[in-house]
């Protein structure tokens, strides 16, 4: 198995348990985070995401995948005689925050191939929404110039918004980036008053105001490799539905009317239905799926907390969410590609020779899912062609522990570290008794370092 492919194993077993957490702990403070301002639970919602997509990564990367190490990174071999010794270092605290498991090839298998087909329908999906938006605004129509006239007494002259109709859609929709578009389904415009009209924009314009259509397409990119989840989902309908909460709100400031405008919500859904599902690519007035809740907060006296209130929820949410972060980091997985079998040939104790004499002890220990071990220090320097020179044991005869050791195809990669300091090598076995060392970050033309196993 590549260490490419058993990253990505491990990147998703980490989403799967992490985006978990973080989404309970997002569901329980949903109750409390509703009680404040609409656009404060987006805000909320999109951390929130941002700390669910993140968090697998730094985890799976952090201190797992010395894979390429530059020579800056590790310790080099000097080739001339007297050179300064290579010692093995301690234990770093943090690698046994990683758990070490075995799965079993196929089942890698599956668990990639599942994933990319749920990443292939996401695209897809994603790519039909650009595409129906493109068709959308390029078939679509102006609007009639009095229509039009109402709309511009509430867009800023800084803003150029485009304002068109279409058949292609059944209810109000923004779209566009760098050159917003209001589209009003042209069946519906001529049924709407001045009043509904001017909700209609007034909400329209707020996702242009509030950056809402770049945020959008900007959450759907970074949660596709992890949208299979379900707290991913449960993450994106939340921010759909406190998107169109905030949009509300500030339509409604600019309109100074809260009653009238519910009105005309629910006199656009008895207009517009059946409402289609949302599209990737669009962002719809009834996107949510909230109106109910949308027409109560609206026609309700608000009850919110006061200013003392969000501090202390900001507070609580901080060291829920902090608590959370650090149990993600502890329950971090690392997967093992190989089996107890082909582990099992590295354990032993291990000679490595110069001379015909041992100058390093090598104890690899496999409990079924982990190596664990210790190396003894040494000072080596090498001649001109590579070969050893000189080999002779540390001073002090100590070993030290090895911090992390994996399989890598067919080869073991062993890494010990102190600090800053990293020492690695790769121990691949010629028989079931002799291996070969190859320090990495070496120069190029070291010839491996011979290895015995004690019977």
């Amino acid at each position: 198995m590549s260490p490419t492919r058993e990253i990505l194993v491990d990147l998703l077993l980490n989403a799967f348990l992490q985006i978990t957490l973080f989404a309970i702990v997002a569901a329980s403070f949903s109750r409390l985070i509703g009680k404040t301002k609409a656009k404060y639970q987006y805000v909320f919602y999109l951390a929130v995401l941002l700390l669910c997509v993140a968090s697998p990564v730094v985890n799976t990367f952090w201190d797992s995948y010395p894979i390429a190490m530059t020579e800056h990174s590790v310790q080099p071999i000097p080739s001339e005689v007297g050179a300064a010794r290579h010692p093995f270092w301690n234990w770093r605290g943090q690698s046994g925050m990683q758990d070490h498991f075995v799965l079993g090839r196929s089942s890698q298998g599956w668990i990639i191939g599942l994933w990319g087909m749920l990443v292939f329908y996401r695209l897809v999906r994603l790519g039909r929404g650009v595409r129906r938006a493109y068709r959308i605004r390029t078939d679509a129509s102006v609007l009639p110039p009095g229509v039009a006239g109402m709309a511009m007494g509430l867009i800023d002259a800084s803003y150029r918004v485009s304002l068109l109709q279409s058949t292609a859609i059944a209810v109000p929709v923004t779209i566009g980036i760098f050159r917003p578009l209001i589209l009003l389904p042209r069946r519906v415009v001529p049924q709407l008053n001045e009043q509904e009209l001017l909700a209609v924009f007034a909400h329209e314009y707020a996702h242009i105001r509030r950056r809402d259509f770049p945020v959008h397409i900007l959450c759907e990119l970074i949660s596709l490799p992890v949208r299979w989840h379900p707290g991913i989902c449960y993450l994106m309908s939340k921010i759909s539905q406190t998107r169109e909460l905030a949009c509300d709100d500030d339509a409604t400031v600019r309109l100074g009317k809260r009653r009238p405008y519910a009105n005309t919500l629910l006199r656009l859904a008895s207009l517009c239905l059946p409402v289609p599902r949302s599209n990737a690519a669009e962002l719809g007035i009834f996107d949510g799926d909230n109106l109910e809740d949308r027409i109560m907060k609206l026609t309700k006296k608000k009850t919110s907390f006061s200013r003392g209130g969000v501090i202390g929820l900001v507070l609580a949410a901080s060291i829920a969410f902090g608590g959370s972060a650090v149990l993600a980091r502890a329950v971090s997985l690392q997967v093992s590609s190989k089996t107890s079998s082909d582990a099992k040939k590295f354990a032993g104790t291990w000679h490595w020779m110069f001379n015909k004499k041992s100058f390093v002890t090598m104890i690899l220990a496999w409990d079924g899912s982990r190596f664990t071990g210790s190396v003894t220090g040494s000072g080596i320097a090498l001649n001109d062609d590579g070969t050893l020179r000189r080999a002779d044991p540390a001073e002090n005869g100590s070993a030290s522990p090895i911090s992390n050791a994996k399989l890598e195809g067919s080869a073991l990669h062993v890494t010990v570290k102190d600090g800053d300091e990293t020492f690695e090598f790769l121990v691949t076995l010629k028989d079931e008794t002799h291996a070969e060392i190859h320090p990495v970050g070496a120069p190029a033309n070291m010839k491996p370092i011979p290895a015995e196993k004690v019977q």
